[in-house]
């Protein structure tokens, strides 16, 4: 269990920090600094939920209680 957990929070981690290179690099065609640093944060958090969600439900390990 300890394995899956450790897989879920650093998979949801990188995926939140592709996800958000690419939508600011390629999405809206700017740099982070010019995008400003707190908006990326929120978009990283965002994304890195999303797939923490998904990953919670698809690894089986009960950190968001059914």
């Amino acid at each position: 269990m300890q394995s899956k957990r450790l897989i879920l929070w650093i998979v949801s981690a990188l995926f939140g920090a592709a996800v958000t290179a690419a939508t600011i690099y390629v999405g809206f065609a700017t740099t982070p600094e010019r995008f400003a640093y707190s908006n990326v944060l929120l978009l990283f958090l965002s994304f890195g939920a999303v797939a923490f969600i998904w990953l919670d439900y698809i690894l089986k390990t009960d950190y968001l209680k059914r």
